[in-house]
């Protein structure tokens, strides 16, 4: 039931708050859009008015500043947003807004998972569709946070068999959330590497793959794919900083960073504001590959004659980050491996020698002695 904001006069609103399960949802927050001193709600109308016939609120979140990211591209983000970001969980969907007038939701048949993260001050609600991750940061320091998550895997695995939706879409009267038709083409991962029996990272998908596409050439085979906050890069002139002389830290200011381990090289691609920090690692530059897993963190490093990366690992799990070490130490062996040239011997056939010595001795050119002589070398050679 609601504790904050119910006007207590028993309309619908008051009905919802008292039957959602989180104590978060009031009916302040079903019909307010205007907040007098704090950050608003909404501008289109108040989310009562958003939910369908029958449709129950059961958990709601919100923060003021950090908006919401797809796969690290926030929308909503800024200090200075007149406006909340929010997401409202029901028993049909999971609805996100932001900057007042965009929307969009998932339905539970298109939802892969939900994980939730408490902090000191702070939690982080990850809803996963189709690959892709919506993270909503959350300002309140909530248990509920933890009972929302679960609610919503408990949901995504009683629906069935999913509809054609495969991702987020619009809610009507609000603008989207993010431009769809800015998306690039979605790539096939049949398409790209047909019939392969080269390893493939299950954190590989298509969804994945457009977010490091434009670092690609185009004949370049992806087989796995990492993604974290940072690469840290110490020695021969990195620069200096405040983790230590000649090591400098790469941070994504406009999305994760992630790492691509293809065919041929290892790259990795820090997106900026101002454009994108690319580097590139061929194997056969890298002496070692070492895969750290704290507690917290777990990270790859790259060891190479002149520099050390150190790339941060978010995504994938601890199993497929060893896959990942395995596979490069592989191609690291492979590179170093002395190229093997075939070289055609400069020696004449020695049937063809005898061919022509025959014809020498038919024409009268060679003697009897000499073709005898010469034709015994020949067949000692054969």
């Amino acid at each position: 039931m609601g504790l904050f904001g119910s006007s207590g006069d028993g309309g619908p609103a008051d009905t919802l708050a008292a039957s959602a399960r989180g104590d978060s949802v009031t009916s302040d927050v079903l019909t307010v859009t205007t907040k007098r001193i704090e950050n608003n709600y909404l501008t289109v109308k108040p989310l009562i008015e958003v939910l369908k016939e029958g449709e129950q609120p059961q958990h709601f979140f919100f923060n003021v500043s950090k908006g919401i990211q797809k796969d690290g591209n926030a929308v909503g983000s800024g200090m200075t947003n007149e406006n909340r970001s929010l997401c409202l969980i029901t028993d049909q969907r999971v609805m996100f807004f932001a900057n007042g007038n965009e929307a969009m939701a998932a339905s539970y048949a298109t939802v892969d998972d939900a994980r939730s993260k408490n902090g000191l001050t702070k939690g982080k609600l990850t809803v996963v569709t189709s690959g892709t991750d919506y993270d909503m940061y959350v300002n309140q320091n909530t248990s509920e946070l933890e009972d929302a998550a679960a609610y919503i895997r408990n949901q995504a695995h009683s629906t069935g068999d999913p509809t054609e939706e495969t991702s987020l879409t619009p809610i009507p009267d609000f603008r989207p959330l993010w431009n769809q038709s800015n998306d690039k083409e979605t790539l096939s991962l049949d398409e790209r590497y047909p019939e392969s029996d080269e390893p493939c990272g299950s954190y590989v998908t298509s969804e994945r793959l457009k977010k490091v596409v434009d670092i690609l050439d185009n004949d370049e085979v992806v087989h796995f794919l990492t993604r974290g906050s940072t690469v840290d890069v110490e020695g021969s002139g990195a620069g200096g900083s405040l983790f230590g002389d000649d090591r400098s830290r790469k941070s994504g200011t406009k999305g994760y960073v992630r790492a691509v381990v293809t065919d041929r090289r290892v790259a990795v691609k820090v997106p900026q504001i101002l454009g994108n920090d690319e580097r590139s690692v061929p194997y056969s530059n890298i002496t070692s590959v070492d895969m750290d897993t704290g507690l917290v963190n777990k990270r790859l490093t790259l060891q190479t004659p002149g520099q050390t990366y150190h790339i941060e690992v978010h995504e994938p799990r601890k199993d497929e980050l060893r896959e990942i070490t395995r596979f490069i130490r592989g191609k690291i062996s492979e590179s170093n491996q002395p190229n093997t040239v075939q070289v055609e011997s400069s020696d004449p056939d020695p049937l063809e020698q005898l061919e022509k010595l025959k014809t020498l001795h038919d024409q009268g050119v060679v003697d009897d002695e000499e073709f005898a002589e010469k034709k015994s070398d020949l067949l000692d050679k054969i």
